[in-house]
């Protein structure tokens, strides 16, 4: 009798998996999707939607393995991934490897642990149609729209361009949220305050004085809106008499947060690991499928299933988790009954919240053989879920009302303090004395740093209090801020707020809005380009139905109705395909996206009497109009295309800084090169041009220290999304292929330690740094900070990087 044949999707999950099931079974990955739709439309839309699936090009070899396998074994299950995209490969293979489909049976591992393979493997099911048939129409939808509304942004803006059903609602609200920034005005207000002490001593020791905020002005909520008031008031507060007019002191419980989901991931990730969403869901999906370790276990799933939407835990896990607790913290940080947290209102709960898979794996025990990113989002899932198991933090919390009696007005000021009384589940993340998480990342804005809490001596009701010198009283100017741009983390938040996407699509969404031009990141946050802009605001002009948030989300909860067997696939796709397909008829006689041209008056200078050789000069002389393409403004020749004389307006439009000169000789004809600005940056460009037309990246100042005769140069990435690095300008040469790398930004500068001809800038963002190339010389300064060498081996190190 044959072996149970287990298909699993990656190599490294069949690894995991083999490990648990004994000599009887062989464990085979597919590699992820065996069948895919073709590129062009691969749908039959008269004929039901039918789908023509391919097999994916390279997956010929490892399916005919499958096929022999699957032959010779007794049984099939596949164990792709507990998810409607897993349910479409299984279906797929279930097609491919047997004669009959239901043959196959379908098994689901929600952890690759012992327990959670052996429990998969006793409880196989049938293919689930319902599953598969969600996944089916989501994957048309998907072809339909970005077939369509692609050719549509091709007739309307430029050719290449491409649009999806969700990442362009993703895009929209990236510009919704720039037009609200750039339509925003700052307003001016004020914060005032005084440093205020007790006047009498306590126990023989003076007490510390502390801050206490402006709220009330005779009893009426007091904003101040300009400087004028603001003088008045700190002049009345300046000659105020001071008292404690009420005390109040209180116990706040401070719950803890329920076990991850996959946004919540995500989100966490970004703000405190600065992980992208696609990032953080790569080393999830690793540490789900297992990792080797070694002696002490082999390979393990240290996580559950990490796409989830859900916060539940199961009640026997919830149990090993509690004896846990009271063995590492005591038995009183458990609470009396398990927590139990309520998961979304559209949450489809198919798997577990994200939560570790074994108590006896806490990160300690397993950081040798993990990576340290692999190791940093196990660390944040385990105190996370750690946490949610564990009793309220508790606090002391002080509130003071002082009243300032002026000879105009009394005034009301307040001050508020707590104490961290009982950690309870802040332990699990370790806390500081104010009883805030090690490490955790601020999200509050400057309103709410206004009235961060202080800490406060010990006062009493009715005594006087006086002013504090310096800073005495303080009246300080503030400017209201815009809301801020979406980073990946408040970018997945915002798509789960509005139930746009699944938790197995935020990453997928959020890769696909960066892989285009239409964002740009700065300082992690996305900006939207101008062809970003065009592109929206052409689609949401058309009113295609897809391009409003309310619609998406209203389908994702259609397509759940089809995974629920309560709506039919088919019904679903005629009732858009019908609507979307009349949109689209009236949109194709509409306008161009793009500005018209617009004429400067501006003579162009390379046809008509001028033109640089005899066809041009026989052209009568052209106007320079100023155009769109879709990399952006530009000057071209009314005469086009006889005449393509060109020239790039910045990306603003407002034109191009002008060429500087340099002494770099072009190597092709010998003139002069001069500095430009283009889409991609500053680049060398020959004087010669259009003639010539020989162009390069700047040289950085710094020579190549492997092959000596070239310059460093930076070299930007080819693939969007790829990383910027530093290397040699012969790094394509023919004759000299020089391969040398830098990832930090060399400075023209020696090392005044090692006398290295330059140093690098390093760093992070927060603290960045210059130091020593070389890694055996340690030397380092901050930024601001000037060189610390002097006398003759800087000077002569300075002279030396000149002469190069």
């Amino acid at each position: 009798m044959g072996k149970t044949l287990v298909v699993v999707e990656s190599p490294a999950k069949a690894k995991t998996i083999k490990k648990y099931l004994g000599s009887g079974y062989e464990v085979l990955a597919s590699k992820g999707h065996i069948k895919d739709l073709p590129k062009k439309l691969g749908i039959d839309i008269p004929n039901g939607f039918t789908e023509t699936y391919e097999i994916v090009p390279g997956k010929e070899k490892v399916l005919a393995e499958l096929k022999g396998a699957a032959n010779e074994a007794s049984d099939v299950l596949l164990a792709t991934d507990p998810d409607r995209e897993g349910e479409a490969i299984a279906w797929h293979l279930a097609e491919e490897l047997t004669p009959n489909p239901a043959r196959a049976k379908r098994v689901e591992f929600h952890e690759i642990t012992k327990n959670g393979v052996q429990k998969g493997v006793e409880h196989p099911r049938a293919l689930n149609k319902n599953l598969y048939d969600a996944q089916r129409a989501r994957r048309v939808l998907d072809r339909i729209v970005g077939y369509d509304v692609s050719k549509l942004v091709w007739s309307k803006l430029a050719f290449g361009l491409s649009a999806g059903r969700v990442q362009s609602v993703a895009l929209r609200l990236i510009v919704d949220r720039e037009r609200e920034i750039e339509a925003f005005v700052p307003e001016e207000y004020w914060n005032l305050g005084a440093q205020v002490a007790p006047t009498e001593a306590r126990g023989g020791k003076k007490r510390t004085a502390f801050f206490a905020r402006l709220t009330q002005r005779d009893k009426q909520k007091l904003e101040v809106k300009d400087g004028v008031t603001a003088a008045e008031v700190r002049g009345h507060l300046d000659g105020a008499t001071y008292k404690v007019a009420k005390l109040t002191t209180s116990e706040r419980k401070r719950k803890p947060p329920a076990p991850y989901t996959t946004s919540k991931l995500q989100q966490d990730a970004v703000n405190r690991l600065s992980f992208g969403a696609k990032r953080t869901m790569q080393i999830a999906q690793g540490l789900y499928e297992g990792v080797d370790l070694g002696k002490d276990g082999g390979p393990v799933g240290l996580i559950t299933y990490m796409r989830t939407d859900s916060t539940r835990v199961s009640p026997e896990f919830q149990g090993t988790t509690r004896d846990y607790i009271a063995e590492t913290y005591g038995k009183a940080s458990v609470p009396a009954q398990p927590n139990v947290y309520k998961s979304k209102k559209n949450a489809q709960d198919a798997h577990e919240a994200i939560r570790p898979t074994s108590m006896d794996l806490a990160p300690d025990v397993v950081r040798k053989h993990l990576k340290d990113d692999q190791f940093k989002v196990y660390k944040l899932i385990w105190d996370r879920f750690i946490a949610s198991q564990m009793k309220d933090a508790l606090y002391d919390q002080t509130s003071v009302e002082i009243e300032g009696k002026a000879t105009a007005a009394t005034y009301t000021l307040r001050a508020g303090g707590r104490t961290l009384k009982y950690a309870g589940w802040l332990e699990a993340y370790g806390v500081s004395e104010k009883g805030e998480l090690a490490g955790e990342e601020s999200e509050k804005t400057s309103s709410d740093k206004d009235d961060e809490e202080t800490t406060l001596p010990e006062l009493f009701e009715g005594e006087a209090l006086a002013l504090s010198a310096p800073p005495g009283v303080v009246a300080e100017q503030k400017f209201t801020q815009p809301p801020p741009r979406y980073n990946e983390g408040s970018l997945v938040r915002e798509l789960e707020e509005r139930g746009i996407g699944r938790p197995s699509t935020y990453a997928e969404i959020i890769s696909k809005v960066q892989a285009r031009d239409y964002v740009e990141k700065l300082d992690a946050r996305f900006k939207p380009t101008l062809l970003g802009k065009f592109v929206v605001d052409g689609l949401v002009g058309s009113k295609l139905d897809f391009m409003d948030p309310m619609f998406t989300s209203s389908m994702e909860q259609q397509l759940d109705e089809v995974e629920n067997g309560k709506e039919d696939r088919l019904t679903l796709l005629g009732r858009f395909y019908e609507r979307f397909q009349s949109q689209l008829a009236s949109v194709q006689k509409g306008q161009r996206w793009n500005p018209p041209p617009e004429p400067t008056g501006e003579i162009c200078t390379a046809c008509g009497p001028s033109g640089s050789d005899e066809k041009l000069r026989a052209l009568p002389p052209g106007e320079m109009s100023k155009r769109w393409s879709k990399n952006g403004f530009f000057l071209g020749c009314s005469n086009y295309p006889k005449c393509k004389n060109t020239r790039d307006l910045g990306p603003d439009g407002n034109g191009a800084p002008p060429p500087r000169e340099t002494d770099i000789m072009c190597d092709k004809c010998g003139k002069p090169m001069s500095i430009r600005s283009g889409r991609y940056g500053e680049f060398l460009s020959c004087t010669g041009y259009p003639t010539c037309k020989n162009a390069r990246p700047v040289p950085l100042g710094v020579k190549c220290p492997k092959c000596t005769n070239g310059d460093i140069i930076e070299v930007k990435p080819k693939k969007k999304g790829g990383k910027t690095f530093y290397g040699c300008s012969n790094y394509a040469a023919e004759a000299i292929k020089c391969d040398f790398k830098l990832w930090q930004k060399p400075i023209p500068e020696p090392c005044p330690a090692c006398n290295a001809p330059f140093v690098v800038q390093g760093g992070s963002k927060a603290k960045p740094m210059i130091m020593c190339a070389n890694k055996e010389c340690g030397y380092k300064r901050a930024v601001e900070e000037a060189p610390a060498a002097s006398g003759e081996q800087a000077a002569e190190g300075v002279a030396a990087a000149q002469a190069g």
